[in-house]
């Protein structure tokens, strides 16, 4: 066996380049002079719109989001100022924004003040927020995305959660193995585990609603008094991320190791051009929940070919500006024919146009409409 297609070998090789490029995840980094370039994307603003004042929040991401949004107001001359809202005066300070963008990073610690913070400035101070207070919700939150996704019919792969001791011991000594375990806050296969026989899962499950919970690779978080356990699904070796902003389509695959069970993280991605069924069906989840960039993640049946969603994520790590790369050639896809355009871009840029767009100036547009009414 090829010990480089393992996943411990993937792992190690994933953490040890981000700790080696970002000791400890100190502060932002500026990576404007290692930046491609690529022609920015600029907006047709309509005239007699005002342009928002923006906070904008630098992120500690090793492929850092600010400075692709810095460089998408400065080309379309939107007025913003660096908010640091991690200091004690953020409240203060937000008087001075119409609108706030900022990246938050997944871990649990900064998705916890994401969520109050936003939910002042959406909900009590009605400032629009990129991400809005429910993306934010959303965001590295399986259960939640569960949830939603159920609600709204989608095609999501089955998923037993529960609070419930009693229902969980029950259903983990009952079920067939093996299983896959995760916990609600995790990216790239961390917090993934196969549990193996009844024997282990009913032992997991007590480990989860006792008094302390049971330890996660979060060293600062256990998992407590919730299971999330999904089948292990027969796959054709690959999961697909199809990621929608607006009518634009970029997509890429992840290939499952040998003797793997899990592609996320496992650093063995491919370009193609992505099943149209699975484009349907993001292109769903993207309007349902109405959030103007999304990537979804699908699990495509070994035997059927049947997609199912495997999780969500408004934001993913984003290293250079290439959406789709078709017979050698970089684009993306377009409209509902799925014609290809050929071009780079940063999709961070990308996802602030449809923002602004679908919330800021479609807002005021319909209070213009309503304006216009009244006179009349």
């Amino acid at each position: 066996m090829d010990i480089r297609r393992t996943r411990h070998y993937m792992l190690l090789r994933t953490m040890l380049k981000s700790v080696l490029r970002r000791p400890g995840w100190g502060g932002p980094i500026d990576d404007s002079a290692m930046m491609p370039h690529v022609p920015p994307v600029l907006m047709d603003w309509p005239e007699g719109v005002p342009k928002p004042r923006v906070g904008l929040v630098k992120d500690t991401d090793i492929y850092p989001y600010w400075t692709k949004f810095r460089r998408f107001l400065e080309a379309n001359r939107i007025h913003y100022r660096l908010y640091d809202i991690h200091r004690s005066d953020w409240l203060a300070r937000a008087a001075e924004f119409d609108l706030v963008i900022w990246r938050p990073m997944s871990f649990p610690y900064e998705m916890e003040e994401c969520r109050r913070k936003l939910y002042v400035l959406e909900r009590k101070l009605c400032k629009q927020t990129y991400p809005s207070f429910d993306e934010a919700m959303l965001y590295e939150d399986k259960a939640l995305q569960y949830y939603l996704l159920k609600l709204h019919g989608l095609p999501v792969i089955d998923t037993f959660v529960s609070h419930s001791r009693e229902e969980a011991l029950r259903y983990m000594a009952g079920r067939s193995y093996p299983a896959v375990w995760k916990i609600a806050t995790g990216s790239g296969s961390w917090g993934v585990e196969l549990v193996r026989d009844a024997k282990a899962g009913v032992s997991w499950t007590k480990d989860v609603f006792s008094f302390a919970g049971r330890r996660t690779y979060w060293p600062f978080l256990r998992q407590k008094d919730y299971i999330y356990v999904q089948d292990l699904e027969p796959n054709a070796g690959f999961d697909l991320r199809v990621i929608v902003v607006g009518d634009k389509v970029a997509s890429f695959y992840r290939d499952v190791p040998d003797g793997e069970y899990r592609a996320s993280g496992m650093g063995l991605v491919r370009w193609g051009a992505p099943d149209r069924e699975c484009v349907s069906i993001a292109r769903q989840v993207a309007a349902a929940l109405e959030i103007p960039c999304l990537a979804v993640d699908f699990l495509v049946g070994r035997t059927d070919g049947r997609p199912s969603i495997i999780e969500l994520s408004s934001f993913t790590q984003v290293d250079l500006p290439e959406l789709l790369r078709i017979d050698g050639r970089l684009g993306w896809l377009e409209g509902e024919d799925l014609h290809f355009v050929e071009g780079r871009a940063w999709l961070q840029e990308l996802a602030l146009e449809q923002f602004l767009l679908t919330r800021w100036l479609a807002s005021r547009s319909d209070q213009s409409e309503s304006d216009r009414t009244v006179s009349v």
